[in-house]
């Protein structure tokens, strides 16, 4: 991937758009998802998290692995402060998993009533994968 590309990537955290349910419920995606109508969705936070994700690195290589850590976390708080600045009466969870091997993957959801977090980062901690997650 050429660097502007990896700056365009970036730039895609913060810009967002919102489509409403069937039944009211408004969710909210990366503005480039590529969602045009959303019908009933039973599990909100499974259908934000899946649909917001992106691909930040492939091919995570073990020397890269550990300077990735802290990167993760910043993009993470980022994305985070992104979305309380363009939503400040949502509360949103931010997931950045790092496993090597393979990929950074950045995604989030909000959080909604009786529903349970996208996934428990304390379940993927361990010298090969981690999870990060941030809550506002």
């Amino acid at each position: 991937m050429r660097q502007v590309e990896y700056f365009e990537l970036i730039s895609n955290l913060s810009e967002f758009k919102t489509m409403m349910t069937q039944r009211g419920e408004e969710l909210v995606f990366f503005k480039n998802a590529t969602i045009y109508d959303i019908d009933a969705v039973e599990d909100k936070t499974w259908f934000e998290a899946a649909e917001n994700h992106i691909h930040l690195l492939d091919n995570v290589r073990k020397s890269e692995f550990d300077a990735l850590i802290p990167v993760a976390q910043k993009l993470g708080r980022l994305l985070l402060g992104n979305l309380k600045f363009s939503y400040p009466d949502k509360r949103f969870m931010v997931f950045v998993s790092l496993k090597l091997n393979d990929s950074m993957i950045i995604r989030f959801h909000q959080i909604w009533e009786y529903e349970y977090p996208y996934c428990n980062p304390e379940e993927y901690v361990n010298d090969n994968e981690r999870v990060f997650m941030f809550e506002a």
